[in-house]
C-alpha cells in the first residue's frame, strides 16, 4: 500500500522533503562517522544502537533510508530488516546493510530478508554516498509512481483501488473489535449542469473546492476518496450510533452547500448522500458500496441535498429527526411555544411560594410536545439560545403580572441551558429583563445544571459571580447526579440546591436514597443554602422531608406543570 504519510493528498511531488536517514550501529564511532558523511550530503540523520531501537525509530519517524549494521546486541540487523519488511506501513523503506561480514552466506541472508544493498566495512565513503543517492532516488521514484497509481490526480484523494484497501482494513478492524462503521456515498447535485455550462475547468475547480470542504469538515482519521466524476466516498469509524453519523452528515451537507466562487461567479450546489452501516447493511466492500449507492439515489429522489440510510429503519429515524428539526426551526421563528408553571411549596406554611417556568412546544399537529422530545435537539442545533431568551422574557413578564395582581410569591425559577449560558450575553439579557419588568433581582432564580459549570469553569465562575452580584439567585439543579457537585457548592455562589427526583422517588423506603437525601440536607444546612426537593408525590415523602429539615418541594403531589391561566385559577386563588 502507498505510504500516504510521505506522499499524501495535496503534497508537492516535485519538491520532496529533506531525506531522513536512520543509522543503526552499536559502535558509537561508526555512527559518528556515518552521521558526518550523511549530513555533508544534506540529509537529516537519526541514530540508534541496535535492531530493536531501529524498528521503534522507524515506526515513530518513518525514515527514507536505513543504514543497518548486521551484528548488534538485542536484535541483529538481519532480523530487524526482516521485521520491518513484514510491516504494512514500512515494508517499502530501503535498507542498506553495512557490516564487516563478507562471506557468501551473510550476503545471501541480507538480500533474503529484504535488504536493497550490501556494503562491507571498512566503508568506502565515496561508494556509500553514491549508493545512498541511488537508493533514495529509486525509492522516491517508486513512491511517486505508487502515489499516482493509488490517488486521484485532480484532488489528491485516494482512488477506488486505495479506497478498497482502506475499506478492507476498516472491515478487518470492525470485525476484530466487534464495532460498527459507516460508509458514505456522496454525489454532487447538478454537477453536470455546471460542468456543461461553465466548462470542464470550472468543474475541476468545483471538485477541488469540494475536496477541501470535505477535509475541513471530517476528522484526520476519516478516509475520503474520489471514485470518479463527482462521486466521493467516506469511511466513518468509531461512530457506533446512527445519531452520531447523522450529525456528521448534516455538517457535511451544510459545508458543501455554502456558495463557491468560480471564475468570478458565485455557484450554489448541494449533495445527495447515501449511508450504509457495517455490518447491518453488508460485510464486504462491494455490498456496502452498492447499498450506500442505493441510499444515495433514494436521497436524490427525495429532492436532493439530503441524506438517506440504506435500511428503512435508519432512514425513518433520520427523516423523523430532520422533520423535527425543520419543525422546531419554524416553531422558534413563529414562537409556537407556551410556558407551563409548576408550583413550589413551603411545607410549614402549606402554601405556594413560587414556581418553576417550563417550556412546552405547542405543535400545530401533535399538540403539546414534552421538552424531552425537543430540548436535546434545540441544544444540539443552537436553537436553544433564541428559545431560551424567549422563555426568560416571557416567564418574567408573566411573574411581574402576578405580582402586580397582588399575589404573594417569593420567586420564579428559570432554567438556563449550558449552551445559552456560554454562548449568549446572559448577564446583559437579565439586565434587560429586570429593566423591562421592574422585578426585584432576588425574585428571579436561575437554575443551572452541573454540565453548565463543568465546561470552562473559569468563564462560568465569572458569569455566575456577575449574575449573583446583580442580586439574582443561583440554584444548582439535579443535585447529587454529578460526580463533583459538592465542590461546586464551595467554588460557586450557589443559593439553592435542588435534590434530584431520582433520590426523592423511593424515600423513605429505600435506605440508600434516604441516606443520600439526609446527607444533602445536612450539607445544605451547614452551608446555609436553601433546599428544595423535586418529584414529591406522597404525604409520606413530605413528612420525611420535613423531619430532616428540607422545607420546600415541588412535584405532582400538588400539581403537574400547567398553563399560566390554569396556574392562576387553581394555585394562586
Amino acid at each position: 500500500m502507498v505510504d500516504s504519510t510521505r506522499y499524501g493528498p495535496g503534497m508537492d511531488l516535485e519538491h520532496p522533503h529533506i531525506p531522513v536517514i536512520l543509522i543503526a550501529d552499536d559502535d558509537p564511532a561508526i555512527r559518528l562517522v556515518l552521521r558526518h558523511a550523511m549530513e555533508q550530503e544534506g540529509y537529516h540523520v537519526i541514530e540508534v544502537a541496535n535492531g530493536l531501537e531501529a524498528i521503534q525509530a522507524t515506526v515513530r519517524q518513518h525514515p527514507d533510508l536505513i543504514l543497518m549494521d548486521a551484528v548488534m546486541p538485542q536484535m541483529d540487523g538481519f532480523r530487524a530488516t526482516s521485521e520491518l519488511k513484514g510491516m504494512e506501513d514500512h515494508y517499502n523503506i530501503p535498507v542498506l546493510i553495512i557490516t564487516s561480514l563478507d562471506d557468501d552466506l551473510s550476503v545471501e541472508q541480507a538480500f533474503n530478508v529484504g535488504a536493497c544493498d550490501y556494503i562491507t566495512k571498512p566503508v568506502n565513503w565515496s561508494v556509500l554516498k553514491q549508493r545512498v543517492k541511488r537508493l533514495l532516488f529509486a525509492a522516491n521514484a517508486e513512491r511517486k509512481i505508487e502515489h499516482l497509481a493509488y490517488h486521484d490526480t485532480l484532488t489528491g484523494l485516494p482512488n477506488r483501488m486505495l479506497f478498497m484497501d482502506r475499506m478492507d482494513q476498516a472491515i478487518s478492524r470492525a470485525m476484530r473489535n466487534q464495532e460498527n462503521f459507516a460508509l458514505l456515498f456522496i454525489d454532487i447535485d447538478n454537477f453536470k449542469v455546471i460542468n456543461d455550462s461553465m466548462g470542464h475547468e470550472a468543474g475541476d475547480k468545483l471538485l477541488i473546492s469540494i475536496t477541501q470542504r470535505l477535509r475541513e469538515t471530517l476528522r484526520m482519521s476519516d478516509t475520503i476518496a474520489r471514485l470518479g466524476g463527482d462521486e466521493f466516498t467516506v469511511v466513518l469509524e468509531n461512530l457506533s450510533e446512527p445519531e452520531a453519523v447523522i450529525l456528521v452528515v448534516k455538517n457535511l451537507l451544510e459545508k458543501i452547500s455554502e456558495p463557491i466562487e468560480i471564475s468570478g461567479r458565485e455557484v450554489h450546489i448541494g449533495a445527495s448522500i447515501g449511508i450504509s452501516m457495517y455490518p447491518d447493511d453488508g460485510i464486504s466492500f462491494g455490498n456496502l458500496l452498492k447499498n450506500a449507492d442505493t441510499a444515495m439515489y433514494r436521497a436524490k429522489d427525495l429532492g436532493r441535498n439530503t441524506f438517506q440510510f440504506y435500511t428503512a429503519e435508519m432512514s425513518e429515524i433520520a427523516m423523523r429527526r430532520l422533520e423535527l428539526e425543520n419543525s422546531l426551526r419554524n416553531a422558534v421563528e413563529s414562537q409556537d411555544f407556551v410556558i407551563f408553571y409548576q408550583p413550589k411549596y413551603d411545607f410549614k406554611r402549606g402554601k405556594c411560594c413560587g414556581m418553576e417556568a417550563l417550556v412546552r412546544w405547542d405543535h400545530p399537529e401533535k399538540g403539546i410536545v414534552s421538552p424531552d422530545e425537543f430540548i436535546p435537539l434545540a441544544e444540539e442545533t443552537g436553537l436553544i439560545v433564541p428559545l431560551g431568551e424567549w422563555v426568560i422574557k416571557t416567564a418574567c413578564a408573566q411573574y411581574s403580572l402576578w405580582k402586580q395582581a397582588g399575589y404573594v410569591l417569593n420567586n420564579i425559577s428559570i432554567n438556563v441551558s449550558a449552551r445559552q449560558f456560554h454562548e449568549q450575553d446572559i448577564t446583559g439579557l437579565f439586565q434587560q429583563v429586570l429593566q423591562e419588568t421592574g422585578l426585584n433581582p432576588a425574585e428571579i432564580e436561575i437554575e443551572l445544571t452541573e454540565s453548565t459549570l463543568i465546561s470552562n469553569q473559569r468563564k462560568a465562575r465569572g458569569i455566575i459571580n456577575e449574575l449573583h452580584d446583580m442580586g439574582l439567585l443561583i440554584a444548582l439543579d439535579d443535585f447529587g447526579t454529578g460526580y463533583a457537585s459538592m465542590s461546586y457548592l464551595k467554588d460557586f455562589p450557589i443559593d439553592t440546591v435542588k435534590i434530584d427526583r431520582s433520590f426523592v422517588r423511593d424515600i423513605p423506603d429505600d435506605k440508600e436514597d434516604t441516606a443520600i437525601v439526609k446527607a444533602i440536607t445536612g450539607l445544605a444546612e451547614a452551608l446555609g443554602l436553601s433546599l428544595i426537593a423535586e418529584g414529591v408525590e406522597t404525604e409520606q415523602q413530605i413528612m420525611f422531608l420535613k423531619d430532616i429539615g428540607c422545607l420546600h418541594g415541588q412535584g405532582y403531589y400538588w400539581s403537574k406543570p400547567v398553563s399560566a391561566l390554569e396556574f392562576e385559577r387553581t394555585i394562586l386563588r
